[in-house]
């Protein structure tokens, strides 16, 4: 079995308790997809789009984090468009930030130079994070503001949401 993945790759909710995952046809965990968009090795719902997805992920996120609909959704399908379901392949994401590592030049670099497949490259550089001390709730501190600015949400709340987001990565879990 592949290494599960920290974020459900339909849906992008994360998977931080191993309740959240859905199961295949032998009834072990899924490694990649949730318990709401996948059962018994089958998507609940084969025939959703992408576009409905971002609607419902939105209008969730717009309820729980005080998000304007639009800039909700918005973002739900962005952060969808990288997800297997949609996407058609497994993109990994950084371990430290989540960024998706869409394309050679987003990944991070390991001491020999070759391309990290764990962080991007905002935090890792030559085989080491590029703020070594930095602390997850120094990072929460640092994200939420700008994530409040950019989804025109409240800054608790904001703070609220990436909390919940690092949770599920490999840095700060």
């Amino acid at each position: 079995m592949p290494d599960p993945v920290t974020t459900c790759q339909s849906c992008g909710m994360p998977l931080a308790a191993p309740g959240d995952r859905g199961t295949e046809n032998d009834g072990t965990p899924s490694p990649y997809y949730c318990r709401y968009c996948y059962r018994d090795g089958a998507f609940a719902e084969p025939g959703i789009t992408i576009e409905r997805m971002a609607e419902r992920g939105g209008e969730m996120m717009s309820t729980m984090f005080q998000i304007p609909p639009e800039r909700a959704r918005a973002f739900t399908l962005q952060q969808l468009r990288s997800l297997l379901r949609w996407s058609g392949r497994l993109v990994p994401s950084c371990g430290s930030c989540g960024m998706p590592l869409q394309e050679t030049g987003d990944a991070g670099t390991e001491a020999d130079g070759s391309p990290s497949t764990r962080y991007c490259v905002h935090c890792y550089r030559d085989g080491a994070f590029t703020q070594p001390d930095l602390t997850r709730e120094t990072m929460i501190e640092q994200y939420a503001p700008l994530l409040a600015n950019e989804l025109g949400m409240p800054l608790e709340q904001a703070r609220v949401m990436v909390t919940a987001f690092t949770a599920t990565l490999p840095r700060w879990g």
